[in-house]
C-alpha cells in the first residue's frame, strides 16, 4: 500500500508541475505598478548628492505619510533618495514633502503629473501601470521658505523602481 501512495504522490506532483506555464505565475517583480524614485542633490554643486535630516511625504487632503521604501517606511533619516508611490486611479498626485532639519519643520507642496498607461504583465499578473509625460509644478508658499530650491525631471516615464526619475536641489 505505501509503494502504491509514493507512486501515487510522484505522478500527481509531476502532472501537476508539468502543467503550469509561465503565465501561470507571476513573481512579485513583474507585477508591481513602480514607484517614482527621487534623488537629493546639493543646490550648490548638483552633481553631489546631498542627504535630507529627516523627510516624511504626505499627499495633499490625507492624514497618512506616504511609504518611502520598499520597507514601507514612512519616515527616513540621513537619505538622499526616496521612492513614492503615485496615483494609480489619476493623472496627478500632490505631495506635501516634510523636511525636518536642526529640529525645524519645513514642508513644501509639488504636484506631479503624468499619463497612466495599462501595461500587460501575463495571465497570472494581470495589468500594472506605467507613467508616462512625467513633469512637476511646485506650488509657492504663501509663508515660510521654501527648502527645496529647484527640481528636475530626469527620466519622463516612471517604468521601474531603480531609475532616479526627479532629482531635487536643496
Amino acid at each position: 500500500m505505501n509503494r502504491f501512495y509514493t507512486v501515487f504522490l510522484i505522478l500527481t506532483a509531476t502532472i501537476l508541475f508539468n502543467s503550469c506555464e509561465k503565465d501561470d505565475l507571476c513573481t512579485p517583480d513583474q507585477a508591481v505598478t513602480p514607484r517614482m524614485v527621487i534623488e537629493f542633490k546639493d543646490a550648490s554643486s548638483p552633481s553631489e548628492n546631498k542627504a535630507v535630516d529627516r523627510i516624511q511625504v504626505q499627499e495633499i487632503g490625507s492624514s497618512d505619510f506616504a511609504p518611502l521604501d520598499s520597507t514601507g517606511s514612512t519616515s527616513l533619516n540621513d537619505t538622499e533618495s526616496i521612492s513614492i508611490p503615485l496615483r494609480t486611479n489619476s493623472s496627478t498626485t500632490s505631495y506635501k514633502l516634510v523636511l525636518t532639519e536642526d529640529g525645524t519643520i519645513n514642508s513644501d507642496h509639488i504636484d506631479f503629473n503624468y499619463v497612466l498607461e495599462e501595461e500587460y504583465v501575463s495571465r497570472a499578473c494581470g495589468f500594472k501601470i506605467i507613467y508616462n509625460n512625467l513633469s512637476f509644478e511646485q506650488i509657492a508658499e504663501s509663508t515660510g521658505t521654501q527648502w527645496i530650491q529647484q527640481a528636475v525631471v530626469v527620466l519622463e516615464n516612471v517604468t521601474n523602481n531603480t531609475d532616479i526619475h526627479v532629482q531635487i536641489l536643496h
